[in-house]
């Protein structure tokens, strides 16, 4: 198996979207659903990833893409390539953030750059201070080359209290509060770094915050059934719609039947699920209602709220 990066067919119009984290982002392949969901207003040409799982962007920018290991080399993912053995060439993502991020040529640059933290990183005084620097050091002058906007996820607290090492974290809320506090204090570092530097920040955690105080069954339902803190279908959904929102201030049109939402991950290159169990399910038509409402509502846009 040759693993490469292709990204994805670029289409004629719209922007370039870089994508950095872990496996908040890879759980059934945010970066390409993302793309998808944005299709109908014809919003991104490319997009193009260096993911590794249980990171932090000073382990990320250390040890670069971990996709071969974590799923990346389904059907979906391959290229249509084939090295002179005849082996196929797998779609894995760039193999660092420094090759992913440095420009080739001037009609390559990247219009936005999408982090995310390990969700307990921005929490914790010490790994707070860790990240800041890394981004003002490596992250930004890369990005600076490429004159794009960073968009920094607020990823979200977790579906239950004191798992994952999260004892010290408090209750639901206030878990998100120190999530929130944290990635702000990145957005500070970068904007202190670079006067040109335009950080965005995705509430992905408040949306999940808000479905938790409005829609409780349906915030239960945002998280992986088995470990309780990855995205489900449904709460990846949520968070292509919070970006849609953040990176171009507006919602997503609402799909509108079960084969459009479907069709959302028809190229996905991993739909997680464990070994012997059913597919994770895909959000209603009435939940895509309902989770479009809510990305909009807390990203401070016109929509009629659903919840």
């Amino acid at each position: 198996m040759q693993e490469t990066s292709r990204g994805d067919d670029e289409s004629s119009c719209g922007v370039r979207v870089a994508f950095l984290g872990n496996s908040i982002l890879y759980f059934n392949d945010c970066p390409r659903m993302f793309k998808n969901l944005a299709a109908a207003g014809q919003r991104v040409k490319h997009q193009d990833s260096c993911l590794r799982g249980g990171t932090n962007l000073a382990q990320l920018w250390e040890q670069g893409n971990g996709m071969r290991a974590h799923g990346f080399k389904t059907d979906a993912a391959k290229t249509g390539e084939k090295d002179d053995n005849g082996v196929d060439h797998y779609d894995i993502g760039m193999p660092t953030v420094g090759q992913l991020l440095r420009p080739v040529a001037r009609d390559e640059t990247w219009d936005f750059v999408v982090i995310n933290d390990h969700t307990q990183g921005p929490c914790r005084n010490e790994s707070r201070r860790m990240t800041q620097e890394i981004l003002v050091e490596k992250y930004l002058p890369l990005i600076r080359q490429n004159n794009a906007v960073p968009i920094i996820i607020e990823t979200a607290a977790y579906r239950y209290e004191k798992i994952v090492n999260s004892e010290d974290l408090g209750t639901t809320h206030q878990f998100q509060r120190l999530v929130m506090d944290g990635v702000n204090s990145y957005v500070s570092a970068l904007e202190a770094a670079s006067s040109a530097c335009k950080p965005r920040v995705a509430p992905v955690g408040s949306a999940y915050l808000l479905l938790h105080d409005k829609e409780f069954s349906l915030w239960e339902d945002l998280f992986d059934s088995r470990d309780f803190f990855h995205p489900s279908p449904i709460g990846t959904f949520l968070q292509a719609c919070v970006l849609h929102c953040t990176m171009f201030g507006c919602p997503p049109a609402i799909p509108r039947t079960e084969d459009e939402i479907t069709s959302l991950w028809r190229d996905a290159r991993v739909m997680h699920t464990y070994k012997g169990e059913d597919p994770r399910r895909l959000p209603t038509v009435e939940e895509a209602e309902v989770l479009v409402s809510t990305a909009a509502r807390v990203c401070g846009l016109d929509a009629t709220s659903k919840i």
